[in-house]
């Protein structure tokens, strides 16, 4: 049966491309999307075991992204991006997906071979984990944007409603038309941090894929913003910035590996974040990093009382990452008349063009503020300390950065600050 039979808001369009924009979008105080109507019944998983195979497929896309961008960057530069918003993006578009192209995604995203259906089961897990928690908001959710007389699988979209919670929408046939309301829902969802995601809809363009995700992260013991002053911080180049400096004295998960030390703040309701901070080039730390050895590196915090200096930070990053998902092994999904995507269409060969990526965070004395967006565009507890030494911790130089989600062990962002300014 056609989708058509089901979507609301007609147009008429005659494409050859399609194109999928996912967004997900962690943000300070903001509300729960109006949920569908459609087949979505959510678990009653409040929490994933750290460590989980699935979710360590998620974070490895993020953390070897982040490699790969910064590789292309030529390290000179701040970086964000969130492995959710990828892994999410690759999952939906993955039911669309059949044959080697098919492998090629899920060898990114569900590297132990689970079923599509239990794959999506453990995304509506996660997405029900979101859900289901008290004292912090992570809210995502999920629509298609689908042109008329496109010949649409109901399948594709129906699997979309039910493991991901998406709604589906007729996508306005006049390309300015289409880019207001899709930017204004977008913009609705992100109480305006990200108002503009797409500059253009290309004329051929058949299909856009949204997913959006709100977080609301406050330090359970924040910064006092009288001891913020205006500090050192050393760049790369040895050139010293001088930067809003929050200054504590806290009790925190702490690690010291002699060429790197960790630590952790937490914000109220279980998501924390980690920084790391390398006594030598961030760039070699970035290199080096693994989703095990970020996880090995988590296993050895220990609370210890902790001088901080964190600087305030304020920046965002956008990236291209078709080539980057390409060397994750991703090929054939971007191939004209190679991509197979007979799950999502009937008679036509769409292909992937391009892959867009776009952060924001925002860090202050309170808390934390970010989103990301990701447009897809296809053609056709430790022991309390007893008496001991005073640690220090000052990300007085380049850092990476972990917002980690302490529930479901799920990165949420993750990236590397070179200059606090931006």
């Amino acid at each position: 049966m056609n989708i058509w039979a089901r979507v609301s808001r007609s147009r008429s369009i005659k494409p050859v491309l399609v194109a999928g924009l996912l967004i997900a979008c962690l943000l300070t105080g903001c509300a729960r999307a109006k949920k569908s109507d459609y087949a979505f019944q959510p678990s009653d998983v409040t929490s994933v075991p750290m460590g989980d195979p699935f979710v360590q497929d998620i974070n490895r896309l993020g953390i070897n992204a982040l490699k790969l961008v910064n590789q292309d960057e030529a390290g000179g530069g701040n970086l964000i991006l969130s492995p959710i918003s990828l892994a999410t993006a690759l999952s939906v578009l993955s039911n669309g997906a059949a044959g080697a192209t098919l492998e090629q995604i899920n060898g990114i995203v569900n590297s132990r071979g689970l079923s599509q259906n239990e794959h999506n089961n453990r995304y509506r897990d996660l997405i029900s984990s979101f859900y289901n928690r008290k004292d912090m908001v992570i809210l995502p959710a999920n629509s298609l944007w689908i042109k008329r007389n496109y010949p649409f699988k109901e399948s594709f979209a129906e699997l979309a409603k039910a493991w991901y919670d998406a709604d589906v929408f007729s996508l306005n046939d006049k390309a300015s038309s289409a880019v207001n309301e899709v930017n204004r829902w977008v913009s609705d969802r992100t109480k305006g941090l990200i108002t503009d995601p797409l500059s253009e809809i290309h004329p051929l363009t058949v299909m856009l894929l949204v997913n959006t995700l709100y977080f609301r992260g406050t330090w359970e013991n924040p910064f006092d913003d009288s001891f913020t002053r205006k500090e050192d911080f050393t760049l790369s180049t040895g050139e010293t910035v001088k930067v809003d400096m929050m200054n504590s004295r806290l009790m925190v998960p702490f690690h010291d590996a002699g060429d790197l030390k960790a630590a952790k703040l937490y914000y109220r309701g279980g998501v924390s974040m980690l920084f790391l901070r390398p006594e030598e080039n961030v760039n070699d730390l970035l290199s080096d990093l693994t989703a095990e050895k970020l996880f090995e590196i988590n296993s050895h915090l220990a609370i210890h009382t902790t001088d901080l200096k964190v600087p305030r930070l304020d920046f965002g990053y956008k990236s291209e990452m078709s080539d980057c998902l390409k060397a994750l092994g991703m090929v054939d999904a971007f191939t004209d008349g190679v991509a197979d995507f007979s799950r999502m269409v009937d008679g036509k060969k769409p292909s992937v063009s391009r892959v867009l990526h776009e952060c924001r965070l925002k860090l202050d004395e309170e808390g934390t503020e970010a989103a990301a967006a990701t447009v897809v565009e296809m053609a056709g507890s430790a022991a309390p300390p007893g008496t001991e030494e005073i640690r220090t911790f000052y990300l007085d130089k380049p850092f990476v950065f972990i917002i980690l989600d302490e529930q479901t062990g799920t990165i949420l962002f993750l990236g590397k600050v070179e200059n606090p300014l931006g």
